[in-house]
């Protein structure tokens, strides 16, 4: 019997996603609420103008929360204005939300550019090192975002200098199966996407 390459192909990468699940699992259980100087509050999709999803909310709740129990932290959120119908950053809409719960603007530094989370880490080690004054690798740093995304954030991270990042995780609303099984798709640009 003969198999054709595409399917080869196509099974490995099936067998790999099914393989990198675990993963994602037990990194997703962890209680995250590792202590920072900054603390990466990575975007999320925006609905219509300026909505944040579901999704976008948790984090920003999150955010809030672990910034009011922890007064030094500064927070960096990511994401820029991209999408159709967009008219404000993700960066945008998660500090209008901080600064309504009353944390002061002065501990906040956006970072409004980035379109990936590749680009969160990549752009906000920018933003960091620009208000710290110093190299990454001399910063207490955590990114803040949904269980489910940790693990690949985590690797990410590293890939840009992040060498001892911490994580701060927030639950996913609503069925969680459907992103978990996204995260195993998504995972494969672990492995074409190298840090700049």
């Amino acid at each position: 019997m003969k198999i054709s390459v595409p399917k080869i192909f196509f099974g490995t990468l099936a067998v790999s996603a099914l393989a990198y699940l675990p993963f994602v699992i037990s990194d997703a259980r962890k209680e995250n609420r590792d202590k920072c100087d900054y603390l990466l509050v990575l975007g999320g999709d925006v609905i219509g103008a300026d909505t944040p999803s579901p999704q976008l909310f948790e984090r920003m709740k999150a955010a809030a929360v672990y910034l009011k129990e922890n007064p030094e932290t500064v927070a960096v959120p990511c994401g820029g204005c991209f999408r159709k119908m967009q008219k404000k950053s993700e960066a945008a809409i998660i500090a209008d939300y901080l600064i309504e719960q009353g944390i002061d603007g002065s501990r906040i530094v956006s970072e409004d550019k980035s379109t990936t989370t590749f680009q969160n880490f990549e752009f906000g080690k920018k933003v960091i090192e620009n208000h710290a004054g110093k190299p990454i690798s001399q910063v207490k740093v955590a990114f803040l975002s949904s269980d489910y995304h940790v693990h690949r954030a985590s690797i990410i991270a590293k890939r840009y200098g992040f060498e001892n990042c911490g994580a701060v995780s927030c639950k996913t609303p609503g069925r969680a199966l459907p992103r978990y099984l996204r995260e195993c798709i998504v995972a494969l640009e672990l492995l074409f996407h190298g840090a700049a």
